[in-house]
């Protein structure tokens, strides 16, 4: 029996803001394409194995703020062949952008169904707020755009 391939193509991309007492605020508008250390072309799921996607790691900005993002996916038996996509985004602010002070999580957790040329990506997104009294204007959204492709080949 074949092992059914799929692709998990598409992007990232975290703005988030800094907010300054003083001086300027400082903002991020950064997205990372899924796959961009393999060359960018998309991880390749095999049906029943869970993947982590090491692109979606670490944004740093503004000298204090950080978003990390931990993104599994699993590609779903036939006949549907959805890619389960879940996992947790954390914002960190702080005195440094290496900091331990975590201001907000949020967990998700949705499929991308199979998608086909000129399809719409299927897109998510999450808002994530710094709750202090201090550093209660700096903010984080992530924004998912993913598509479900099918692979050329089955092994």
């Amino acid at each position: 029996m074949a092992l059914v391939l799929r692709t998990l193509r598409g992007s990232i991309r975290v703005d988030g803001k800094d907010a300054e007492d003083f001086g300027s605020d400082e903002f991020i508008h950064e997205t990372r394409t899924i796959g961009e250390s393999g060359g960018g072309e998309g991880r390749v799921l095999i049906e029943g194995q869970d993947t982590l996607i090491p692109e979606a790691r670490v944004w740093k900005w503004g000298g204090e703020c950080r978003v990390e993002i931990d993104l599994n996916a699993r590609l779903n038996p036939k006949p549907q062949q959805d890619i389960h996509v879940w996992g947790q985004a954390r914002f960190y602010e702080g005195a440094s952008e290496d900091t331990s002070d975590e201001a907000d999580r949020k967990d998700f957790n949705f499929s991308v169904p199979r998608t086909a040329g000129g399809s719409p990506p299927i897109t998510q997104d999450l808002s994530m707020v710094n709750h202090a009294v201090i550093g209660h204007d700096d903010w984080a959204n992530v924004h998912f755009a993913l598509f479900n492709e099918r692979e050329p080949e089955e092994i």
